[in-house]
């Protein structure tokens, strides 16, 4: 009996600091918004997937965030512009040459890679799946659910680095179509100037804005 409690007490002492080294959910949310909080702005180059449920056609494209404090985000992707300067958003799509504008509105059920690729929403219950590591230190997965029951978005699935970036989201809506975004690099306090957040239509372009509806 006095042989197997001291094995027990070696295998306690063995794993306990391992626990005690994993930090929890919470703890690296906090430690994520803390690093986007010293954050005033950013430039991600990206990889999104699309996968649709019934068909089980995927489509890829890769674009670029930049992103600034204010609500202030611009994505650049070969089939779509998206502009805001926290007050105006500006939609152009080169291949109509269409311009839409409209008043910005911060909706969380919109699926764009500013709402996931710089920090983790705070409307959302997290879990810590699994920890593991690799060459540049700990990667932590972990799963969001809405805290609301009216969000399109029903789970989220984001992959965070140990110097606290996000290096990966799935998100999957309530069609079940599945959204992923990888993060191919990122650089942050540039000094990004406020004129990357304005958008003047290309010359010829037909313009459609939809704030005087």
């Amino acid at each position: 009996m006095k042989k197997i409690l001291t094995i027990f007490a070696l295998l306690t002492l063995t794993t306990v600091p391992s626990l005690a080294g994993t930090p929890t959910a919470s703890e690296i949310i906090k430690n994520v918004q803390e690093n986007y909080n010293r954050t005033n702005d950013a430039t991600i180059r990206f990889t999104q997937t699309v996968v649709y449920p019934v068909s089980k056609i995927s489509k890829t494209i890769t674009g670029t965030l930049f992103l600034k404090k204010g609500n202030k985000y611009r994505i650049d992707t070969d089939d779509k512009v998206i502009v805001t300067d926290g007050k105006t958003s500006w939609v152009y799509l080169p291949g109509s040459q269409q311009v839409l504008i409209d008043n910005f509105r911060d909706d969380k059920n919109t699926i764009t890679p500013d709402r996931f690729l710089l920090n983790v929403p705070s409307d959302y219950f997290a879990v810590l799946l699994s920890t593991k590591k690799s060459d540049s230190g700990d990667v932590y997965t972990l799963r969001l659910t809405p805290k609301s029951d009216n969000s399109f978005i029903r789970s989220i699935r984001i992959v965070i680095k140990g110097d606290w970036t996000v290096s990966s989201a799935e998100v999957a809506d309530m069609n079940d179509t599945r959204y992923t975004y990888t993060v191919d690099s990122l650089a942050t306090n540039t000094g990004l100037p406020d004129s990357e957040f304005k958008f003047v239509p290309p010359k010829g372009a037909q313009v459609v804005d939809l704030r005087q509806h």
